[in-house]
């Protein structure tokens, strides 16, 4: 049985580290909405909500729906890639705190 939109959902938000708000944010759809994607009910948005969450993702509409692949690995990226993106949605004080550690952890 393939994974159902709530799960795909969630997989690609935990994977990207995207939170709910921040995604009501990027599309405009009210953050109960997507709650409710999310929730024990499962309710399915209508296709232009999905389309507007498919593209904020940089994923297809089809992935959301009936699931990629392979979850853990967005297409073509390698670890680097991910750490660059990651890294790039810090807040600068924590870049900079990651940088320190990093640096840290490098010295021994």
């Amino acid at each position: 049985m393939s994974p159902s939109f709530k799960e795909n959902l969630r997989s690609e938000l935990d994977y990207q580290d995207i939170t709910i708000k921040e995604l009501s944010a990027m599309t405009n759809i009210p953050y109960r909405s997507i709650e409710n994607y999310l929730s024990a009910r499962e309710s399915i948005p209508p296709a232009d909500y999905a389309v507007q969450i498919a593209r904020a993702l940089k994923i297809t509409v089809e992935e959301l729906v009936f699931g990629k692949a392979n979850p853990q690995t967005k297409k073509g990226e390698n670890d680097t890639q991910k750490i660059q993106r990651l890294f790039s949605k810090l807040a600068k004080d924590d870049q900079k705190f990651f940088i320190r550690l990093m640096e840290g952890v490098l010295k021994k």
